[in-house]
């Protein structure tokens, strides 16, 4: 982050603390947006929708987070500053809820684009987003909705860019992190890692870990990229 937008970042802090009333204002303006952005695009995206309240049975169900969006430009901005070529790496959005990030990430050349959701109601509205978007020129049309539990799902031995908006509790992202160590082990390749969420939380899963490089440091996302074996 830049020393202007951490300023900034600050002194929208300080005035949601000051002006407590400016919260629900904000939280209102992005809900008008994002149901903006929905109707433009033909889909449905928007929402926070707490796992309690959807029908399927899991484990996992308990640990995990609600469904929230972010918006397209923040997932595009971190896609665009990504030190790769992106027809060489396949994108994997862990608990991608409704598919808004994997239509973004479609705008981009990847080889090929996986989301993975263990709520089978947000999977089916994720494969219907798919089918329905209208929006900015497709570059990846090989994209599949995968409904598996992440920390079941085993990731192909390909390069890849792992994306996450803290869709977890620790005790499962922890659970994540070590099949990912797994994966990599068995087949050492290029792997990045773009995190949203609080810095807590962005510290915490991939920050914290030696054998992972912060590329970036972002308002809303942190890139990071597993470093190769024996460089520890």
């Amino acid at each position: 982050m830049t020393t202007s937008a951490a300023s900034s970042a600050r002194s929208l802090k300080s005035m949601l603390t000051s002006q407590p009333w400016l919260k629900p204002v904000l939280r209102t303006v992005n809900h008008i947006r994002c149901r903006a952005w929905d109707l433009v695009h033909g889909v449905d995206t928007c929402g926070e929708i707490p796992l309690v309240n959807l029908d399927f049975q899991s484990k996992n169900k308990s640990p995990g987070l609600e469904y929230q969006s972010h918006h397209p430009s923040i997932t595009r901005a971190a896609i665009q500053a990504l030190p790769i070529q992106h027809e060489n790496y396949t994108f994997v959005d862990i608990g991608c809820g409704k598919g808004r990030v994997l239509l973004v990430a479609s705008e981009f050349p990847f080889r090929r684009i996986v989301g993975v959701e263990f709520a089978p109601a947000l999977a089916d509205i994720a494969r219907r987003n798919l089918k329905t978007y209208r929006g900015n020129p497709q570059q990846c049309s090989a994209i599949e909705v995968i409904t598996a539990d992440a920390t079941e799902y085993e990731l192909a031995p390909e390069p890849q860019v792992l994306y996450f908006f803290s869709p977890f509790q620790r005790s499962l992202l922890d659970q994540i992190v070590r099949n990912i160590e797994d994966s990599f082990q068995r087949s050492p390749r290029d792997l990045l890692v773009l995190f949203s969420g609080i810095i807590p939380m962005r510290d915490h899963a991939f920050g914290s870990r030696p054998q992972y490089e912060r590329l970036q440091r972002g308002r809303n996302v942190d890139v990071y990229r597993r470093l190769p074996v024996g460089t520890r």
